[in-house]
């Protein structure tokens, strides 16, 4: 009951956070909004069963929320504060999802992910300039994090693997809005598009720690 409560409330407050952020025309409930949402999330997860992997998952959500106040803020200080944290919040994801995974193995259509990757790197880094370094090692963290979810759900497919890994998915999503935003430039929707995908990924990871599995 007390998830579902969490559940209801980040999302609700996820599209006030959005609408108050919409095309970037801040309104000063944003800074409230956006990391409340991330809080409510970490919600969620706290119904996750006692263990290391549930210490993981609430440091990688606590990371990530810092991650969101850095990026509420313009500069390249802001910028590399908050792809800090995420990197360190991807470190911490990986190990949680392949938790339970003695031999990880990858699918074949997983090459699908990595042909992404390679032709996302080749079109963005030539723009990234003195960033070049820290992309490419962020890209490679949010990389093991999608693998780490395929390798999850390839070895115990069920609900919450299922859920995991769509959650890893809509992560690489969200940051290749935000890279693209960052580095190709602004586009309609950008804002909307990152913290949907970005909010939804970190709130199925959360919701499918908690399921049996």
């Amino acid at each position: 009951m007390l998830t579902t409560a969490f559940v209801v409330a980040a999302t609700i407050s996820a599209l006030l956070a959005i609408a108050a952020d919409w095309n970037e025309r801040r309104h000063s409930t944003f800074y409230i909004l956006k990391p409340l949402t991330t809080l409510l999330i970490i919600g969620i997860a706290t119904a996750a069963p006692a263990g290391d992997a549930k210490l993981m998952l609430l440091a990688a959500l606590g990371l990530s929320m810092l991650g969101d106040i850095c990026l509420m803020f313009d500069g390249e200080k802001w910028f590399m504060g908050g792809l800090g944290s995420f990197l360190l919040a991807h470190l911490l994801f990986i190990p949680v999802l392949l938790h339970g995974v003695s031999h990880p193995s990858l699918p074949l259509w997983s090459a699908a992910l990595a042909l992404y990757g390679i032709v996302l790197f080749a079109w963005l880094l030539p723009k990234a300039g003195a960033l070049k370094l820290p992309v490419i090692v962020y890209g490679l963290a949010l990389m093991g994090l999608a693998f780490a979810a395929i390798a999850r759900w390839y070895a115990h497919p069920d609900a919450s693997t299922q859920m995991s890994l769509a959650g890893a998915l809509l992560f690489v999503l969200s940051d290749s809005s935000l890279a693209i935003r960052k580095f190709v430039g602004p586009y309609a929707g950008a804002q909307a598009v990152i913290l949907s995908t970005y909010w939804a990924a970190i709130g199925l990871i959360a919701c499918a720690a908690t399921l049996p599995g």
